[in-house]
C-alpha cells in the first residue's frame, strides 16, 4: 500500500502543480496515510544559462545533399555545400549484347553522347541566380566504401581521378530558356542538365564488355569502373538546391533484330542513378562571424548544416541544494522559445526537430545511429501550427529530462566519493575537486535532427503505426534564434519526498 499511494499522489501532484503559476509545496494523503507516509511534492524553477557554439564537422553521410552557396540574413553566415555521389547499377543488364551494338570503323562501340541530370526537390534563395558547379570524377581505386568514417570537412582531392572526367558548367535553379507557360507552372524547377564527354561514356561501355563482372552490383562498379562524382560549388551566391538524385544518361544505338532486319537501328539510353542505396556524402563550409559566439547576448543560435548549435549548463547545484539533495526528481521541463525574424526571401526555416544530449555524446550520437533513449537524450518537435485549443507557441518543449538530472547527480556523487553521512559543505568541496577534471559533465547540446520513420499498420486495430528507427543530423538549411543566452532559460523541476 505504501508503494502504490505515493505514485498516485505524485501523478496527481504533478497535474496540480503544472497548472499553477508559482512555486508550491503540497502534501498528499493526510486522511488516508500515517504522517510519516505523507508525500511532499515541490516545484522549483531555475535559470539555465545557454550559449552559441560552433558545431564543427560531423558524420558526412546523408540522403539530403545540397549544392550552392547562400548567406543567412539572420546571422550573416555564408554556407557553401557540395557533395560526393556514387551510382546504382540496375539488376538487369545495362546494355544489349556486343554484336548488336553499333560500332565504328575500329570496331569500338559508339557512344553518341553523355550527360548528367541533377534532379532536385527543393531550393533556398533566388531561383534565377546564376551559379557554377564543377563536376569531378572520383577514382574507383580511392572511392570511399560503406565502412568509411567520413566527416563533413573531408578533403575530396584525395579521391579525385587524375585525368578523369571534369566539367565546369553554369546553371540556375530555374531554367530561363524554357517557355513562359512552363515557367509560370514551375514545371522546370525539378532538374538541370550538364554535358559530359563522350570519352567518359565510352569508358563505361568498354568496361562493361571487357569486364561484365564489374557490373554485378553497385559496389563492384564503384570500386572497379567509376567511383562517382564530386560536385563542387564553383561560383555564384544566393541559391542552394537540394538534390533528389543524379542521373548519368548514356546514349547509344543498337540493332534490335540482326537476323531479320540487319539495317534497322534503335536509339536508346542507359541511365545510372544515385540513390539511397549507394554512398552520398556532403562537404560543408561555413563562414561564421565571431560576434555570433558572444556570450553577452540574450539569445542563442541554431544553424545547420554543421554551423551552430545551442549549449546549456544544467544548474545541478541549485537543483540538489539543501533539502532537495535527498528528494526524488520526478519531472523536469525545458522550453526553448524562438525569436521571430523579419521576413526575407532567403530566410531559413527553423529546424522542425531538435534533439538534446550530453555534449560528450555529440561527436558519435549520429554516427552510431543512436535514438533518443529518454535517459540521456531527448527529442522535441517545433510547435509551429498549434492545435484546435491552443495557438502555436513556436517553441520546442522537452517534457521530462528528469532521468538525466538523476544520472548526473549520481555520476558526480560516485566520482567525487560523496558519502551519505557527508554534510552539504563536505559534498560541495568534493564536487569542486571532481569537476576540475570533468569540466563538461553537466553541459548539454541542442542540435537539429531529422527523424527516419517507418510506417506500418497495426494488424489488430488496422490503425497506422509510426516507428522512429533512426535519427540523423538535419542536413537541411535551417536557422533560428532562441530566447536565452545570458538571461538563461527556465528549467522547471518537480520533486517528491516522504514527510519523515
Amino acid at each position: 500500500m505504501k508503494a502504490y499511494l505515493p505514485l498516485c499522489a505524485l501523478v496527481f501532484g504533478a497535474t496540480v502543480l503544472t497548472t499553477a503559476c508559482k512555486d508550491e509545496t503540497t502534501s498528499f494523503g493526510a486522511d488516508i496515510m500515517p504522517e510519516a507516509d505523507k508525500v511532499i511534492t515541490e516545484q522549483l524553477t531555475v535559470k539555465m544559462p545557454t550559449k552559441t557554439v560552433k558545431t564543427g564537422a560531423i558524420d558526412a553521410r546523408t540522403n539530403n545533399s545540397f549544392l550552392g552557396s547562400i548567406i543567412d540574413p539572420a546571422t550573416n553566415i555564408r554556407t557553401t555545400n557540395g557533395f560526393v555521389a556514387q551510382f546504382f547499377i540496375p539488376e538487369v543488364k545495362p546494355f544489349p549484347a556486343l554484336d548488336r551494338m553499333v560500332k565504328g570503323e575500329n570496331g569500338e562501340v559508339i557512344v553518341d553522347s553523355c550527360s548528367l541530370t541533377f534532379w532536385h526537390v527543393n531550393y533556398i534563395g533566388d531561383s534565377l541566380a546564376t551559379m557554377k558547379v564543377k563536376v569531378q570524377e572520383i577514382d574507383a581505386a580511392t572511392t570511399p566504401n560503406e565502412k568509411s568514417t567520413l566527416s563533413t570537412n573531408f578533403n575530396p582531392n584525395e579521391w579525385l581521378k587524375k585525368g578523369g572526367e571534369q566539367q565546369l558548367a553554369s546553371y540556375s535553379i530555374f531554367d530561363q530558356t524554357q517557355p513562359k507557360a512552363q515557367v509560370e507552372s514551375k514545371a522546370n524547377y525539378r532538374y538541370f542538365s550538364l554535358k559530359l564527354s563522350k570519352e567518359f561514356g565510352q569508358r563505361i561501355v568498354n568496361a562493361y564488355y571487357q569486364h561484365p563482372e564489374y557490373f554485378k552490383n553497385s559496389y563492384t562498379f564503384a570500386h572497379n569502373v567509376f567511383g562517382g562524382f564530386y560536385l563542387q560549388h564553383a561560383g555564384g551566391l544566393g541559391a542552394m538546391v537540394q538534390a533528389d538524385h543524379l542521373a548519368i544518361n548514356l546514349y547509344y544505338r543498337y540493332h534490335p533484330d540482326l537476323k531479320n532486319h540487319p539495317d534497322s537501328i534503335i536509339k536508346d539510353v542507359q541511365v545510372f542513378n544515385s540513390t539511397d542505396e549507394v554512398l552520398q556524402t556532403s562537404r560543408i563550409e561555413n563562414e561564421i562571424p565571431e560576434n555570433l559566439l558572444d556570450d553577452s547576448q540574450n539569445f542563442t543560435y541554431i544553424k545547420s548544416p554543421t554551423g551552430l548549435h545551442t549549449e546549456a549548463t544544467l544548474p545541478l547545484d541549485e537543483i540538489v541544494a539543501g533539502n532537495h539533495y535527498n528528494d526524488s526528481i520526478n519531472s523536469a521541463q525545458v522550453f526553448l522559445r524562438t525569436v521571430a525574424e523579419p521576413v526575407h526571401q532567403q530566410q531559413l526555416d527553423a529546424p522542425p526537430y531538435l534533439v538534446v544530449m550530453r555534449v560528450g555524446d555529440l561527436p558519435h550520437f549520429f554516427q552510431k545511429h543512436q535514438l533518443p533513449d529518454g535517459r540521456t537524450s531527448f527529442f522535441a518537435t517545433l510547435d509551429k501550427y498549434g492545435s484546435n485549443v491552443q495557438k502555436a507557441t513556436h517553441s520546442y518543449k522537452f517534457n521530462n529530462i528528469a532521468p538525466l538530472l538523476t544520472i548526473l547527480r549520481n555520476e558526480r556523487d560516485a566520482g567525487a566519493g560523496v558519502l551519505a553521512t557527508d554534510s552539504e559543505e563536505t559534498r560541495k568541496a568534493k564536487w569542486v575537486a571532481w569537476e576540475k577534471t570533468h569540466p563538461n559533465w553537466n553541459r548539454i547540446a541542442f542540435v537539429p535532427a531529422s527523424p527516419v520513420v517507418v510506417n506500418t499498420i497495426d494488424p489488430q486495430t488496422q490503425r497506422p503505426i509510426s516507428t522512429l528507427v533512426r535519427l540523423n543530423y538535419a542536413f537541411g538549411a535551417y536557422g533560428v534564434r532562441l530566447v536565452g543566452g545570458k538571461n538563461g532559460i527556465d528549467l522547471s523541476v518537480i520533486y517528491s519526498r516522504f514527510n519523515n
